[in-house]
């Protein structure tokens, strides 16, 4: 049987996905991708207060990542569009257990 009080290996599999969905910006920006934003203006439009170059970062390193797209539609006009991959899509569980802790320990960070 396992001694309850040993210490906890840290897991390196969370420490990596939370390296990378725990950077600033980033978890608003699959939220705005999974909610139907697919064209820069319209992620820009959604996260209020993020910087042109913070989200060009951020889409930047998704789809360097993996988990998002980058796709060119010649024109005229050119139109450039970023969907989520599966693995973005995947991320739609997770963002959703960070939103109902946060509404259930809203005093904890500074929110209320």
């Amino acid at each position: 049987m396992s001694d309850p009080h040993a210490p906890t290996t840290v897991c390196p599999m969370i420490e990596s996905a939370m390296g990378v969905l725990g950077r600033a910006w980033a978890g608003a920006v699959l939220q705005a991708m999974l909610g139907g934003s697919e064209r820069f203006s319209e992620i820009r439009r959604a996260i209020p207060g993020i910087t042109d170059a913070a989200l060009t970062t951020r889409l930047k390193e998704l789809c360097e990542r993996g988990l998002a797209e980058r796709a060119v539609e010649p024109g005229p006009p050119v139109v450039v569009r970023y969907t989520l991959t599966g693995a973005g899509r995947d991320t739609a569980p997770v963002l959703d257990a960070l939103r109902a802790f946060a509404d259930r320990h809203g005093d904890l960070l500074g929110r209320g």
